[in-house]
């Protein structure tokens, strides 16, 4: 594992931050002997964010003061890195390719051509409406020597690349970026949710063989397949957990609330194994009342919705065509993954293996029991991404300085939060 450079002969204090539609969760972390070290976890029900997208910026402000600041609270150290994993229809992908001629007699290729070979996909998707997040090379050809790694050192006369290039709508950046500058904090680096999670969940056999991660989140299902090593392809499916809840509360005749309740404390995705004389009790809208339901209706609803986000993901396989190469098969994580029943359900109805991913222990000290659950995938996975330095000429450290300065900025902000609660 390599490692960011330490700050003043300490290794940085990373804040990773996943902005999702159900939940902000915060998680800060420090590299420690080879490897993460988890000082504080927080979590804040996410306020002002739809399917991602910033909607409110007062009340989402406020979700990432409340998420950072429990992080803090029990870290007790500031971060000198602030990174955030983000998804939503405002984030597209592509596979791109590009070619530089390097001399006609061949010569050796060095790390500057294979940068200048990536790099120059960028201007192929980039435009002032939208910022690249990831450029991630695929493969290397060197003249006709196809499905190269790392082809430095090689010698060739020309060098091409095939790379997965992710980009996001500026203007929704441009918002997010505001709610964290408004509590005194400047995002170090940006990341797409399944990308980022992968790392914390898949194993490097699982990216060989090939494997499709699924990100159940609470607005939207994220999705990047792996083959040989690299990513293939990545996407977004406008449904998720939330969506199972809405038709609860609509089924059941009752509020947001207690249908999230219901669905954790009696949901299941195969209403078929379910006792038809199994009776539960739902409070009303008003929540003043109860009445009682069929527990196997309860299941019925939320089947119905499980169907639908796994027929579209089939479609996606199918259309893509990247179903062949599932030979790992798909593994599932994220908050809604962890619904009854729904590994096996999904393996039944896509007929591939199916199992649920959760951070791999062995790559973090600390609180590593708080972690060990879909929940964490993404954030885990941002903290690999960073200490990793993935991406670093984009990040930016922060150094705590003096009473006029950001620093300090950030201490009033806690100081002030907490006086308010």
């Amino acid at each position: 594992m390599r490692f960011l450079p330490s700050l003043d002969g300490n290794p940085p204090v990373i804040a990773a931050v996943d902005m999702g539609t159900s939940k902000v969760c915060t998680l800060v972390g420090q590299p420690r002997s080879g490897a993460i070290e988890i000082l504080g976890i927080g979590m804040s029900a996410s306020q002002g964010i739809r399917k991602g997208r910033v909607v409110n910026i007062e009340r989402a402000t406020y979700a990432v003061r409340e998420s950072m600041s429990l992080a803090m609270e029990v870290a007790k150290r500031e971060p000198n890195i602030v990174c955030v994993a983000v998804a939503g229809d405002y984030i597209t992908s592509i596979n791109l390719e590009n070619e530089v001629i390097l001399s006609r007699g061949g010569r050796e290729i060095t790390k500057r051509e294979v940068d200048k070979v990536v790099e120059g996909t960028r201007a192929q998707s980039s435009t002032g409406e939208t910022r690249v997040l990831h450029l991630i090379p695929q493969e290397f050809s060197v003249d006709d020597q196809h499905g190269i790694a790392d082809p430095v050192g090689m010698i060739g006369s020309a060098l091409r690349a095939r790379v997965h290039l992710v980009t996001a709508q500026e203007t929704q950046i441009m918002n997010l970026g505001k709610c964290f500058q408004q509590v005194g904090i400047e995002i170090a680096a940006l990341a797409f949710q399944p990308y980022v999670a992968a790392l914390s969940v898949l194993t490097p056999a699982e990216k060989e063989a090939g494997v499709l991660l699924v990100d159940l989140g609470g607005g939207t299902t994220d999705m990047a397949m792996f083959y040989e090593g690299s990513i293939w392809y990545s996407g977004i499916i406008p449904l998720g957990g939330e969506h199972i809840t809405s038709d609860l509360a609509v089924g059941l005749r009752t509020s947001r609330e207690e249908a999230e309740k219901i669905k954790l404390r009696y949901g299941s995705a195969f209403s078929k194994y379910i006792e038809p004389e199994e009776i539960i009790e739902v409070k009303d809208m008003g929540m003043s009342s109860l009445h009682t339901v069929r527990r196997k209706f309860v299941c019925e609803v939320i089947e119905a919705r499980v169907r639908e986000i796994l027929a579209i993901l089939r479609g996606e396989l199918r259309s893509t065509g990247l179903g062949r190469f599932l030979r790992g098969g798909i593994v599932l994580t994220g908050g809604s993954s962890q619904l009854e029943g729904l590994a096996d359900f999904a393996s039944t109805a896509l007929k591939v293996p199916v199992r649920l991913g959760s951070p791999e222990s062995q790559n973090y000290v600390g609180m590593v029991q708080t972690i060990a659950s879909p929940v964490f995938s993404t954030v885990c996975g941002l903290l690999d991404y960073a200490v990793s330095g993935t991406g670093r000429e984009r990040f930016r450290y922060h150094h705590p300085v003096g009473p006029a300065g950001k620093g300090q900025k950030m201490i009033n902000w806690l100081r002030d939060f907490f006086m308010m609660g």
